[in-house]
């Protein structure tokens, strides 16, 4: 975060008053500025010694506030012209003498012969009041110490001789660009009076090129590149670019400030106002008139690609003949988003109703504008289209809208297509929907090597890549693509799934626990941002808010579209942090189609680094406790045929039962004219502190293999969370998002999953099922590897098209698996004829 202190027209000297001063100082000390700007009026005449003593005050200030702060100074025309109005010869030669060279023998010299401190102080002051000839004791000194080209080490100093010895100087520091700018007439040989003027030479120059990499004092140019990093971009001069329009002051001597105001004008302001907004810079600092003004300068404000700059003119700082509204300070901060603040102090006092926080529509712009100059790229808008189904599979269409290369020296040769997905998801069907002409999508490696979507012999840390047929350069046509894809079982569609996934933590301290949400991550500057989320009627009723946490990073995050920048699978995620006043403002822009069942929001200027999103509450549709707890012991109960701890005999009976379920099943769904038709059936056991289910019995060939299958993953985990009959079919052109899991050599054509529920509610009287979240018990599972397996029949077809058939015979097949599991639990809860007391009683 960027933290200025702005002062301007300290006038040391007559009207001076030593305690404003020291209330300031403390001020500025308290709030630790890494910027201390100074514009302009350092004394009342030109007085290298004067000078002196002001650089010496900013310089014991910086260490006072921190190691890592600077100050910046421009001249006024008081410090170059007698009474600010007459020539003074050699006066700028003093200016640049005092502030840009190395004074610290000079003052150290001074201060033992003085015998008192050099500074903005009581003994300091009272030494101005002598006669100019007899504070240049002894001869000649000053002059002699500053012959010599002999750098203060400063960062402005350097950044002065790095420009020639020019102005403007321009620094980068404190993640801001900071421009300072001579703004006193350039001749000074005429009756110029207080009126300034920006020379051609330095608005030209505001931009600069051919300037030398280090300072002959050695020191070396910033590490901070102005083209990443920079927050603010910060011009500063003495006089003002715009009319100071104090009615209150104005009208009661209007004669007196219209015969002044020809006097104290800046002659070419439009000038260099337009300049400063072509560069897109956000802050012009400047004082002079000794009246403090806040103002917003938008020239072309019809135009897309307008740019506010706020104008702030510096009262004076310390002045006794002022009014105390008019010796100001200023603290100018970036919030934590890049977000301008401002808070004035009246003579070091602080006015709380004077506090100023930009508008997010203006730091929108900010971060587009910085984004672009970091990138080099936009595009005019990216759609993120998703629809949810009913078991929380999500589809989505991402379409990016006239993508294009700004920067003339940029050549684009693709993009990195990435997806923040929950941990487990699994991001399926991945295609390129629009722009095939120009674009493909593949699969790239580290090695840049490219390999066709879902081929084999991609490494594992290969990533999606989005590659131009063409690179994209500034001269050519842009681009327009669209990509589709999907995730199964993407989307939390009850509590009891969020408890299980977090182990019952209850997201202790994390805003976000129970919530789910769809969005898109900004890494390069777009101009529109639509996010629309289509919900099933089972969602019906949700009214999610839109979501902003942005790059702990920003203003340097990650470019995530570069392959070098992307995210990895090996590397932990940043923390992103919530930016409440971002997601507020896009609030406003929430709509709502209830035809569609459809929540859309349109975001002008997302900010880049940041990730936009609707999230919603999931809803908590669960067993009653009673039933949870019940089931939780039913599937502890059936989990000691894991290890075998109900006893070898008991695992025997139990393996006895599950065989006769499993030659009903094979005989009721075998293909009778395949005698070789392999059928197997496993009995999947749900481990909560895995989240996964593995198989505890199972009948026919097994062959080797890992038959773990995550939850919600593969056909078991799916009909377990879905809590739903799955017929699923090995059919390469089937739009289901259902994928087995991995399990060795076992090939399967047909897989029919039936989940077994807790049944009979509070009481567990009576077969009516226990559907809820939280009732299932385990899956049983029959898998065939023949086409023609007579398990089709659970599964619509054209002869059946709505399925009722279908959900007939699958709910029969559950009644001959309910029982089993059932008939497994009372062989398990009865050891020697006597109940296990730890069980609950089995229906």
């Amino acid at each position: 975060m960027a933290r200025i202190a702005h002062i301007s027209d300290i006038h040391f000297g007559r009207s001076f008053v030593v305690d404003v001063w020291n209330r300031i100082k403390s001020e500025i000390a308290a709030f630790h500025p890494k910027t201390i700007i100074a514009s302009g009026d350092f004394t009342d005449d030109p007085d290298p010694l004067l000078l002196l003593a002001a650089k010496s005050e900013l310089q014991d200030l910086c260490k006072r506030c921190g190691d890592d702060t600077e100050f910046f100074v421009v001249p006024g025309n008081h410090d170059l012209l007698d009474l600010g109005n007459f020539l003074h010869p050699g006066s700028a030669k003093w200016f640049d003498r005092v502030m840009f060279h190395d004074t610290t023998s000079l003052r150290d010299k001074l201060q033992s012969d003085l015998g008192f401190k050099l500074g903005l102080n009581a003994e300091t002051l009272r030494w101005t009041k002598f006669p100019r000839f007899r504070r240049m004791q002894p001869s000649n000194w000053l002059s002699v110490a500053t012959r010599t080209d002999t750098c203060d080490g400063r960062l402005q100093s350097c950044d002065y001789r790095r420009a020639g010895k020019r102005w403007p100087t321009r620094s980068i520091h404190d993640r801001t660009l900071i421009t300072c700018l001579d703004s006193n007439n350039p001749s000074l040989r005429q009756f110029v009076f207080a009126t300034g003027t920006i020379g051609r030479n330095q608005i030209e120059r505001i931009k600069p090129s051919n300037l030398l990499a280090t300072c002959p004092c050695s020191a070396t140019a910033p590490k901070e590149a102005e083209d990443g990093g920079i927050l603010l971009r910060v011009a500063v001069l003495h006089h003002h670019p715009m009319p100071i329009a104090v009615r209150d002051k104005s009208l009661d001597d209007a004669d007196r400030e219209a015969r002044l105001e020809p006097f104290l004008i800046l002659k070419n302001s439009g000038d260099l106002v337009h300049e400063l907004q072509r560069l897109k810079y956000d802050l012009v600092l400047h004082g002079h008139k000794h009246r403090p003004q806040f103002a917003r300068v938008e020239l072309g404000a019809d135009r897309p690609e307008r740019y506010p700059i706020l104008v702030l003119a510096g009262g004076s700082t310390a002045k006794r003949d002022e009014a105390p509204s008019d010796n100001t300070l200023r603290d100018i901060g970036t919030e934590p988003n890049g977000r301008l603040k401002v808070r004035t102090f009246w003579q070091g006092n602080l006015q709380d109703e004077r506090d100023y926080r930009e508008p997010i529509e203006i730091l929108k712009r900010r971060a587009f504008a910085r984004a672009l100059d970091r990138t080099g790229i936009k595009a005019k808008q990216l759609i993120s289209d998703v629809v949810i189904d009913e078991v929380g599979h999500m589809r989505s269409l991402d379409t990016t809208s006239q993508l294009r290369v700004i920067d003339k020296d940029l050549t684009l040769t693709g993009l990195v297509s990435n997806v923040d997905l929950a941990p487990h998801d699994t991001r399926l069907d991945v295609e390129l929907e629009e722009g095939r002409d120009r674009v493909s999508l593949c699969v790239r490696d580290d090695k840049d090597n490219i390999f066709p979507l879902n081929d084999p012999k991609a490494p594992a840390d290969s990533f999606h890549w989005l590659n131009f047929h063409e690179p994209l350069r500034a001269d050519q046509q842009p681009l327009t693509f669209a990509i589709r894809e999907a995730a199964a079982n993407s989307m939390a569609m009850s509590q009891w799934e969020i408890e299980q996934r977090s182990h019952h933590q209850g997201g202790a301290g994390d805003p976000d626990y129970g919530y789910e949400e769809v969005g898109s991550h900004i890494s390069y500057p777009i101009e529109k941002l639509t996010i629309r989320v289509t919900f099933p009627p089972n969602l019906e009723g949700i009214a999610p808010r839109p979501r902003c946490r942005r790059h702990p990073d920003i203003p340097d995050f990650p470019l995530r579209y570069l392959p070098e920048q992307r995210p990895r699978r090996d590397q932990p995620r940043p923390q992103l942090i919530s930016d409440n006043d971002l997601a507020k403002e896009e609030m406003r822009e929430l709509t709502y189609d209830a035809r569609e069942r459809s929540w859309e929001v349109v975001i002008d200027h997302p900010v880049p680094g940041c990730s936009y999103s609707l999230q919603w509450r999931v809803p908590n549709p669960r067993a009653p406790q009673k039933v949870c707890d019940r089931s939780t012991a039913y599937r502890k109960m059936l989990a000691r045929l894991f290890d075998g701890s109900c006893g070898g005999d008991i695992v025997k009976k139990c393996q006895e039962r599950f065989n006769r379920l499993a030659r009903s099943l094979m005989m009721r769904f075998r293909f009778e004219y395949d005698r070789a038709e392999n059928q197997t059936v496993f009995l999947m056991l749900y481990e909560p502190n895995d989240l996964c289910l593995r198989p505890a019995l199972t009948q026919g060939p097994i062959p080797d293999g890992n038959y773990k299958v995550p939850l919600g993953g593969g056909v078991a985990g799916a009909a377990f969370l879905q809590r739903q009959i799955i017929a699923w079919k090995n059919d390469p052109t089937s739009k289901s998002l259902i994928r087995p899991a991995s399990s060795g050599a076992l090939n399967s054509h047909w897989v029919l999953a039936l989940p077994v529920f807790h049944q009979g509610g509070r009481n567990a009287k009576g077969d009516e099922l226990d559907t809820e979240p939280g009732a299932v018990l385990a899956v049983i599972t029959l898998g065939s590897d023949n086409a023609a397996s007579r398990i089709n029949e659970c599964a619509p077809n054209d002869d059946d098209p709505k399925g009722e058939m279908a959900k007939e015979i699958g709910q029969d097949a559950q009644i001959l698996a309910q029982q089993c599991v059932f008939d497994m639990l009372r062989i398990i809860g009865n050891v020697g004829d006597q109940a296990d007391p730890v069980v609950p009683t089995v229906p």
